[in-house]
């Protein structure tokens, strides 16, 4: 499927990121307007989020294919790919299938393993269906105000920032009512393949000659030290950055320390 875009800038090289599960591309336009001047940066809204169609199918071939057919028509020359979290698996997966279209990959807080393990709350599944079965319960037609909604989803979601990154999938329809953008039933049909994708790869999947650098938040449990063993499989050579005292949402923990650690990886 095409996927809904937004595009800033007029650089000579073209710079495309990649959100994460519960966002869109309205979550890195801050980063974005800092640098259209050095790229063109293109942000697609992936399937079942943002102003994207929806889809009962949602694996990282489908999302790496939605990528490929929405950019065919947008880019002739290579890019450069950055993606976070569920975003950061879907540019590996679209970097292994289509390595000619990829002049750099930078993947930002996620590791191209398994996250099904229950270990870690924030990083695991149980977290994220805890949290998807907290939207579905919650029917946003009922609140008139955001305010009365986040009351409504501060027993079941405790975390407030958590709250507010959700709350940003609120819309209005035709008659006013508020409705959840997220597809989330499929969400959480497909929360397995979201939260592993990956461990099925082994060395014959590798991609050797794509330059790779993951960038990690200090205070992110999702790249882990032993990481490094499955990020050298299947992307050999690839480096680690890690931005001090940032958790998994670097590039707003801190924007500064995110945007100089990918500026100076990208030259």
């Amino acid at each position: 499927m095409e996927l809904f875009c937004r595009e800033i800038g007029k650089g000579d090289e073209t710079l495309v990121i990649i959100h994460g599960l519960y966002g869109s591309s309205d979550n890195w336009m801050t980063i974005a307007s800092r640098l259209e001047d050095k790229f063109r940066v293109i942000l697609p809204d992936l399937r079942n989020h943002g102003r994207s169609p929806h889809s009962e199918v949602h694996d990282f071939d489908s999302m790496a294919a939605d990528l490929y057919e929405t950019l065919q028509g947008r880019v002739s020359g290579k890019i450069i790919l950055l993606g976070h979290s569920m975003g950061g698996k879907v540019a590996m997966r679209f970097a292994m299938l289509h390595p000619q279209m990829v002049s750099k990959l930078i993947v930002a807080d996620v590791a191209p393993k398994s996250y099904l393990s229950p270990a870690n709350t924030d990083s695991s599944s149980s977290g994220h269906a805890k949290i998807l079965e907290a939207l579905s319960s919650t029917n946003p037609g009922e609140f008139t105000s955001r305010k009365d909604l986040d009351l409504a989803l501060k027993d079941k979601i405790r975390s407030t920032s958590t709250r507010q990154f959700l709350l940003k999938n609120i819309r209005r329809d035709k008659q006013g009512k508020y409705y959840w953008q997220l597809n989330i039933t499929a969400l959480q049909n497909n929360l397995p393949e979201i939260m592993d994708g990956f461990s099925h790869f082994d060395k014959s999947d590798a991609l050797s000659d794509l330059p790779t650098v993951f960038i990690k938040g200090e205070k992110s449990s999702y790249i882990l030290s032993e990481d490094s063993l499955v990020i050298a499989r299947l992307f050999p050579g690839a480096q680690i950055a890690t931005i001090p005292d940032a958790g998994h949402w670097i590039h707003s923990d801190q924007p500064e320390l995110f945007l100089k650690t990918l500026l100076y990886y990208i030259d």
